[in-house]
C-alpha cells in the first residue's frame, strides 16, 4: 500500500494522513516538481509516513524546497517542525500572523488543547522551528516549483486571520485549507468549521467571493480530497455557512446560557453523525464550533 496516491492532477499527490483515526478525513499534498513543495503537514505523529512516501515517490528531502501549512492550527501545521528538521533545505511559507506560533509554538499548544479538548492525544508535539527558515508572506507572492508550476499565496481570513491558502496557475487548482469547510464526499458532505478565538464571518465570506473570481478547475481540500466542483461547492459551504451562524444567533438569544446552546447542538448533531464519529469527536467538535460563533457575535456584533 503506497502512502501517496496520484490524483487526477499531473505531478500531485495526496496522503491520507488518517487524521483523529479517521480515513478520508485530513490530508496532505505533494507536488512532484523540479522543485517539490509539500502542502500541509498533518500531524507530527504521520510525518514518519509521510517521508517514507516522499521516498516512494523518488523525492530526496534534502531537494524538497517549500514546506506549505496554510494556517497554523495543529491538523494543518503540527508536523511543521518535524518535516523541517527531516528536509534541511526547504523554506516554511506561512502567513505573517502565524508564523510567529510556530517559530515559539507555546501559545498555540495550549491554545489547541482548549479548543479540541479529550482529542489533544491525537495531535502530538511541535517544537520551536528558526525564524530563519520562514518566508512570511501576506497575500499575493507567487513560488516558482518549475516546469510552469506556480503556487500564488491567496490571504483567507475567516477560519482564522492567519489562513493563507494557495492557488496552483498551472493546473486552476485551490488548497483551500478550512476555507470551504469539511467535505466528506460520500459519507458526511459538508461540515462547518467555525474554531474560536478568531472566527469572523463577514470576513469568511469576503474570502469566498474573492475565490469565485479565480479561474478553477479543482479545489485541493485538506477535508478531503481533489474535488471537480469548485464553484458549486463554494456556493453550498456559503450558504450553509450563512445559515449556522443565523441558527446559533438564533439560539443564544432563546437560551441565553452558552452551556445550553452547546447541548442543543450536541443534541441536534449527533444522530447526524454518530455513524461517522465517536461521541467524544461529536462533542469536541461542535463545542469548538458553537464556541466560535458564540465569540464572534460577543466581539463583533456586541452579543452577552
Amino acid at each position: 500500500m503506497r502512502i501517496f496516491d496520484a490524483t487526477p492532477v499531473p505531478k500531485l499527490y495526496i496522503q491520507d494522513t488518517k487524521m483523529i483515526g479517521l480515513e478520508k478525513y485530513g490530508c496532505l499534498y505533494v507536488f512532484k516538481t523540479p522543485k517539490p513543495a509539500i502542502i500541509e503537514t498533518g500531524f507530527s505523529t504521520t510525518t514518519s509516513q509521510t517521508l517514507q512516501g516522499l521516498h516512494e515517490l523518488g523525492i530526496r528531502l534534502e531537494d524538497v524546497a517549500y514546506i506549505c501549512p496554510t494556517h497554523v492550527h495543529m491538523d494543518h501545521a503540527g508536523g511543521t517542525s518535524a518535516l523541517a528538521e527531516a528536509c534541511p533545505n526547504a523554506k516554511i511559507i506561512c502567513h505573517h500572523l502565524g508564523a510567529p506560533h510556530l517559530i515559539d509554538p507555546s501559545k498555540l499548544i495550549e491554545s489547541v488543547k482548549r479548543a479540541v479538548g479529550a482529542l489533544f492525544p491525537y495531535y502530538g508535539e511541535m517544537k520551536a522551528v528558526s525564524s530563519e527558515r520562514f518566508i512570511q508572506v501576506r497575500g499575493g507572492e507567487v513560488f516558482d516549483l518549475g516546469d510552469s508550476y506556480q503556487l500564488e499565496v491567496i490571504d483567507s481570513p475567516g477560519h482564522a486571520p492567519h489562513q493563507a491558502c494557495f492557488y496552483e496557475h498551472k493546473t486552476r487548482g485551490l488548497f483551500c485549507a478550512d476555507a470551504i469547510g469539511i467535505y466528506r464526499k460520500g459519507l458526511t458532505g459538508f461540515m462547518l468549521t467555525t474554531p474560536p478565538p478568531a472566527f469572523h464571518y463577514e470576513q469568511w465570506l469576503e474570502t469566498l467571493d474573492h475565490y469565485k473570481q479565480l479561474k478553477l478547475d479543482w479545489l485541493y481540500m485538506t477535508h478531503f480530497g481533489v474535488q471537480n466542483e469548485p464553484y458549486e461547492l463554494i456556493d453550498e459551504y456559503r450558504t450553509l455557512l450563512t445559515e449556522w451562524v443565523a441558527e446559533v444567533e438564533r439560539k443564544k438569544r432563546e437560551l441565553k446560557d452558552d452551556a445550553l446552546v452547546k447541548h442543543y447542538f450536541f443534541e441536534k448533531e449527533t444522530p447526524l453523525l454518530k455513524n461517522f464519529y465517536s461521541p467524544i469527536m461529536i462533542l469536541s467538535e461542535v463545542e469548538m464550533n458553537v464556541q466560535g460563533v458564540l465569540l464572534y457575535l460577543k466581539k463583533v456584533r456586541g452579543m452577552v
